[in-house]
């Protein structure tokens, strides 16, 4: 995993190349990008993005997230919309800056369902699945990206990397990266709450949500896969039709 310095740091952008993998190899670089809405990026972020070479943008945000602030058109490269989003229960979820406020009872509470919907994101999820399809055609280089770019963005970073048997330990670090970007961003928002928190320490759990990325979300996704499935190889069988053998070829393709 490199930093690009061209991208100021809470764009989260990341280039996942360099990860070790079970069997020694290393992800290549120049392949799988992973970030914040390319409305984001100023002008000569944008220019620098262009270089890069991107195939296929793959924008995980909603209908109203992309209306409000759509991904300017990048040369040679398709934008393919779904959102990762839409998952059973999420819809319950106050995700505004009051629900990610609350205290006692109510927060707890929040917690619980968001606790619910990481445990199913990784599961029938559209847009995952339309990534992956991508990655096999060999649709890359691929630039994945959500609003933030912490969420939805982390998850499917976190089921790519599976596919390719990166080690856990370093998908974790991939994972727990968004915090070194958007440090400046969660210490303003944690300090707006640092009096509340000594009695409520759940407020600074939520505020975390919401402007970083908490350790236990990533072993509630993985855990998640391996309760219901057992083993990697078998999700991937069952949620996007990949056998051993073309996950193999995978391997050797995106892999040193």
């Amino acid at each position: 995993m490199s930093i690009d310095i061209r991208f100021k740091d809470d764009l989260n952008f990341r280039d996942l190349g360099g990860l070790e993998c079970t069997d020694g190899r290393k992800v290549k670089e120049g392949c799988f990008y992973r970030g914040a809405g390319l409305g984001y990026f100023d002008s000569d972020e944008l220019k620098e993005f262009e270089k890069l070479g991107v195939k296929t943008i793959m924008d995980l945000r909603s209908r109203q997230e992309i209306k409000a602030l759509p991904d300017p058109e990048i040369n040679g490269a398709r934008i393919i919309e779904h959102s990762g989003l839409v998952v059973k229960g999420s819809e319950d979820i106050d995700w505004s800056p009051a629900g990610m406020a609350k205290i006692g009872g109510e927060a707890f509470e929040q917690l619980e369902k968001i606790k619910g919907y990481y445990e199913n994101i990784a599961f029938s999820n559209r847009a995952f699945q339309i990534m992956i399809e991508e990655i096999v055609k060999g649709e890359v280089p691929i630039y994945f990206h959500c609003a933030t770019g912490k969420d939805r963005t982390g998850v499917a970073a976190m089921i790519l990397l599976m596919m390719l048997d990166v080690k856990r330990e370093e998908i974790r670090k991939d994972y727990l990266v968004t915090n070194v970007f958007r440090k400046k961003i969660l210490e303003k928002s944690l300090a707006k709450v640092a009096d509340r928190s000594k009695d409520h320490p759940e407020i600074a759990v939520l505020i975390t949500l919401q402007d970083g990325v908490e350790e236990k979300t990533f072993d509630i996704v993985m855990d998640s896969i391996l309760n219901r499935y057992g083993d990697i190889g078998r999700y991937f069988e069952e949620e996007f039709h990949l056998s051993k053998a073309e996950r193999e070829e995978l391997k050797d393709r995106y892999l040193l």
